[in-house]
């Protein structure tokens, strides 16, 4: 009995801390996550006007510019919120497994929202084609969305990129704390592998651009996806927990 009453608050204590963490992550993913749909949408939304109007023909942005971009958000909050709070978070009695475990569940969250908008992009694009009745080339996506069951996929798919590639950008800030600027360099590589892997599952992003067009068999691209991304993400997770544990701090 003795034992169960002294974890119980440290077991109290690290939730607050990953609380803390995760309202932190989901502040910052969200924010500028919303920024940049709004940025994103008003490019993809107004330049087949503009080139149709100066005589050209345009076939289709969304998502799939450099690679599918709002994974690169998600990263830069990983790193910018890894190197900016790491030290503050820990500093106010967290430890490094609440703030993994409260970026992991900030992107759980924020990544559903994500997603969605860019699905909701995409049907807003397909509809300004239609109505230039111009080509229009489709997203870069596991499976078509014209479909409930490649929304959902999409949807999915999306979030569990959002996850890997916030956990990633964690694990490359501990990388270069860990081990400085040279040897950092060297581990970046490695640490990018947990995204090659995702942005395969889902055929979309820079790593898949080769890839583009998709599933042929729809069993095939649900598997395929979640259960790719979803190893994707959880190996995104571990690594980042790894890193970071023996991550030293200096006055």
């Amino acid at each position: 009995m003795t034992t169960t009453g002294l974890a119980t608050p440290g077991r109290a204590h690290h939730r607050s801390a990953t609380r803390a963490a995760r309202r932190r992550f989901l502040h910052a993913v969200l924010l500028a996550g919303l920024w940049f749909w709004a940025g994103w949408a008003l490019l993809v939304l107004s330049l087949p006007w503009i080139v149709e109007r100066w005589g050209g023909e345009a076939d289709g942005l969304t998502y799939d510019a450099a690679g599918g971009p709002v994974r690169w958000v998600a990263f830069a909050v990983g790193v910018v919120l890894t190197a900016g709070s790491l030290t503050v978070h820990v500093a106010a009695g967290g430890t490094r497994r609440s703030f993994v475990d409260g970026g992991l569940r900030a992107a759980v969250l924020a990544g559903p929202v994500l997603a969605v908008l860019g699905v909701l992009l995409t049907f807003a694009e397909r509809a300004v084609y239609e109505r230039l009745d111009r080509y229009w080339q489709g997203p870069a996506a596991p499976l078509g969305v014209d479909t409930p069951t490649g929304v959902v996929v999409q949807v999915v798919g999306e979030t569990l990129v959002v996850v890997t590639y916030l956990m990633v950008g964690i694990a490359l800030v501990a990388g270069y704390r860990r081990f400085g600027g040279l040897r950092g360099n060297l581990l970046v590589l490695p640490l990018l592998v947990p995204a090659a892997l995702a942005d395969l599952a889902t055929r979309t992003g820079l790593f898949a651009l080769w890839l583009r067009g998709g599933y042929d068999d729809v069993a095939l691209g649900v598997v395929g996806t979640v259960g790719g991304a979803l190893v994707a993400a959880a190996l995104a997770a571990v690594v980042a927990t790894r890193m970071l544990h023996p991550v030293p701090f200096r006055p």
